[in-house]
């Protein structure tokens, strides 16, 4: 416990100084804790992102990003820089942008072969790159290539399917797209649910230490 010994005469001014400087502690302890429930979401998300999706780029989730609370501005700001990523958080519906079809990846295509080490599909493997190299090159190259030829086929749905032959295995294709009108998205990662969860249960308890000792070493 702090004593403060003043006369009659400075009280007004003591009590402004013993004010300001509790304030002055007040705002710390509301920055830190912030801060530090800021970063106990950021945590909670990479988690929860490597539970709800297949991490082929282990980098990926760690661009959850904090903005940090100052004493002057308290406000603590928890963010994915990656916009394509939204809809993941809220689901809905993705139609396509110029084409009539959705082309989508087909779970358990030949994609696997044509990734970058941190997972990503090659350029070359996307599929305008793939449609604008079988419009480029409409007669197919007979005997093994380095580049196997694109193809656009049709399955028993009638949907467009985009397909190349196996390097190795000419016999063989490798089915990597599907045409779809519009692509369901569910709804895997509740960014904004994680954190505001993540608020509700730390928040508290992360004030209530921080400014027990912020004002157990005020000066």
């Amino acid at each position: 416990m702090s004593t403060v010994r003043c006369s009659l005469s400075n009280l007004a001014k003591t009590l402004e100084k013993e004010v300001k400087k509790d304030l002055k502690q007040v705002k710390y302890a509301a920055s830190v804790a912030l801060n530090n429930t800021a970063f106990q979401a950021r945590s909670r998300l990479i988690d929860e992102y490597k539970k709800s999706f297949e991490v082929r780029n282990t980098n990926l989730p760690k661009a959850v990003a904090v903005k940090k609370a100052t004493k002057e501005n308290l406000v603590a700001e928890v963010s994915f820089p990656k916009d394509w990523m939204y809809i993941n958080t809220k689901g809905g519906e993705k139609k396509p942008e110029k084409s009539k079809v959705l082309m989508v990846p087909i779970k358990g295509g030949g994609l696997k072969d044509y990734r970058t080490s941190s997972g990503k599909i090659k350029q070359s493997k996307k599929p305008a790159n793939l449609l604008k190299y079988m419009d480029a090159h409409p007669t197919k190259k007979k005997g093994r290539v380095a580049n196997p030829h694109p193809f656009l086929m049709d399955n028993k749905k009638g949907q467009t399917l985009i397909a190349v032959r196996d390097k190795d295995d000419r016999s063989k294709m490798n089915f990597l797209y599907v045409g779809v009108p519009v692509g369901n998205v569910k709804k895997r990662w509740d960014f904004e649910k994680i954190v505001k969860d993540t608020a509700d249960k730390e928040l508290q308890k992360n004030f209530d230490k921080a400014l027990e000792k912020a004002l157990a070493t005020a000066k």
